[in-house]
């Protein structure tokens, strides 16, 4: 199912200009670490090893690319990261996913976490700290926030 954002600018003339973009989620751009589940395209001899499916934006590649390797951090980070300011940040990612900025990076950690979590071998500490928590507890708290359940909820 392809979403589309449809921005309306008003000029001076009062001419309306409508611009089309494809709206990425975070399920379609993310490439499971244990067993990458949802690669669909059968002809790609490897999976890609980014961690996410490449969407051809580079501005969208990079800041996935540190949402997936920093993890949990402020908008301020990761605009700093990206050389951008946060108001840039968070309106091109709202532009090209549909979402916020605090939504999308929720919704891939989310992900992230759900798969780190079915490696038996990783312990719950690891996993937060994997995806940037700065505590077991915050990572306790977010699970409990976002997904209405305890941490293990998958063990």
């Amino acid at each position: 199912m392809e979403s589309l954002l449809l921005i309306r600018i008003n000029t001076p003339n009062r001419k309306c200009m409508t611009a089309i973009f494809h709206q990425f989620t975070p399920t379609e751009l993310y490439i499971g670490i244990v067993q990458p589940a949802n690669i669909t395209d059968q002809n790609q001899p490897e999976p890609p090893t980014l961690g996410f499916h490449p969407t051809g934006c580079g501005f969208l590649d990079a800041f996935v690319a540190n949402v997936h390797n920093h993890g949990v951090h402020t908008t301020a980070y990761h605009a700093h990261l990206m050389g951008v300011s946060k108001t840039e940040l968070c309106f091109t990612v709202l532009t090209l996913t549909g979402m916020s900025f605090t939504d999308f990076t929720d919704a891939y950690i989310l992900l992230l976490a759900k798969d780190l979590m079915e490696d038996k071998k990783n312990d719950l500490k690891f996993v937060a700290q994997r995806l940037g928590f700065g505590s077991y507890s915050g990572f306790y708290r977010f699970i409990i926030r976002k997904k209405k359940e305890k941490p293990s909820w998958l063990k």
